[in-house]
């Protein structure tokens, strides 16, 4: 039954949007607010997110748990990608955010624990860990509210989103494992005296609902609060989001104003799949500060 509901909840807000004339339907006061500009309106970030990661992984029925500050998780870097993207007509926004990372030779990913609950035995010391991750997240939101917060007339510095999307994941994690004289080496792989307890790759998609509260302190500086939940055993059995960031005009150049920003970002997973020597398990929470800059057109 969460597939329905979450579906029903998409297209009431969808469907609204499609009645509407660009601008919301109504507003937290009862004086006229000044629609917004009309047409289409972009935006690129790229951006930096640089986090602490803790939780727990199994791979290959081996438990092993995560901690890493940023400065570990530079330090294993090879590659990053970041980006959030947005088009806006009116009350209708679409976005999608794309993020990939690669991580070699970490070895302070992934620490096993003594013993495994899915394998008899010793998991064996985890020596260092490789880790790819894509996270695709895609959506639209639709402007429900607009207010004043601040006192004394004048157009609303204010307003509420509502959304829906999906987040799409996709994992690698391989863990080298020491040998020794108690592990279960069962669907291992031995290379050069070390066991790989290998993931091959994992994928799932995440649908979610969340909020989105822009607050525009003045026309060059604003904050924005996002929160959202999903998974719903659809794809994970939890998923959650919460951003926070402060948003400050930096110039214009060839018609296009940059802003910069400042924030703090939290994503936390708990997926799972399989049981035994093939279970799969990501329950981690990802949290840490995020800075970007933003191209509108």
């Amino acid at each position: 039954m969460r597939v329905p509901m979450f579906m029903s909840v998409a297209l009431a807000i969808f469907a609204t949007a499609a009645r509407a004339d660009g601008t919301p339907q109504w507003s937290a006061q009862t004086s006229p607010i000044k629609p917004g500009p009309s047409g289409w309106h972009f935006k690129f970030t790229p951006y930096a997110w640089l986090p602490w990661i803790d939780g727990d992984a199994t791979v290959k029925g081996r438990d092993f748990s995560i901690n890493q500050n940023p400065g570990q998780v530079l330090s294993s870097l090879d590659f990053a990608w970041m980006s959030y993207q947005e088009a806006r007509r009116g009350a209708i926004t679409l976005f999608s955010d794309v993020m990939f990372t690669k991580n070699s030779d970490s070895d302070s990913f992934a620490r096993s624990h003594q013993f495994s609950a899915h394998v008899e035995g010793s998991v064996g010391a985890a020596l260092s860990a490789d880790y790819k991750q894509w996270i695709v997240e895609f959506g639209g939101m639709y402007e429900t509210n607009r207010w004043r917060m601040s006192p004394g007339p004048g157009e609303a510095d204010t307003t509420l989103d509502l959304l829906v999307g999906g987040r799409y994941w996709h994992q690698e994690l391989d863990v080298d494992l020491s040998l020794d004289g108690t592990l279960d080496i069962r669907n291992l792989v031995i290379e050069r005296g070390i066991a790989l307890a290998r993931s091959g790759g994992v994928d799932w998609v995440d649908p979610f609902l969340g909020a989105r509260i822009v607050y525009q302190h003045s026309p060059t500086d604003s904050f924005v609060f996002r929160g959202d939940i999903g998974g719903f055993s659809v794809g994970s059995k939890l998923t959650w989001q919460a951003i926070a960031t402060y948003n400050f005009y930096l110039g214009s150049h060839a018609a296009i104003d940059f802003d910069g920003y400042l924030g703090y970002r939290a994503l936390s997973v708990n997926y799972v799949q399989g049981s035994g020597i093939d279970r799969y398990e990501f329950d981690v929470v990802q949290q840490g500060p995020v800075v970007g800059i933003t191209g509108k057109f």
